[in-house]
């Protein structure tokens, strides 16, 4: 078996890019977190909150198996 073509393969691919998104909303969500429970910036927890919904929809978009790319393990 060819590991390169495992870890090269375009769902590996699509997987790490939802990885990667999905770590960036947890950074978002950790940032109202905190702007919240010191009780300061409330128009920055609002345009966070809109990041935040904006990347869950692109997470929720990509895992859907219809725009999974065709080939490879995961």
């Amino acid at each position: 078996m060819d590991l390169t073509a495992i870890s090269d393969s375009p769902i590996r691919r699509h997987c790490s890019d939802v990885q990667a998104t999905a770590a960036q909303l947890c950074a978002v969500i950790e940032a109202i977190d905190l702007l919240d429970g010191e009780g300061i910036g409330s128009n920055a927890i609002t345009a966070l909150i809109g990041i935040a919904r904006s990347l869950a929809d692109k997470i929720n978009s990509d895992l859907d198996s219809v725009n999974l790319p065709d080939g490879g393990a995961a």
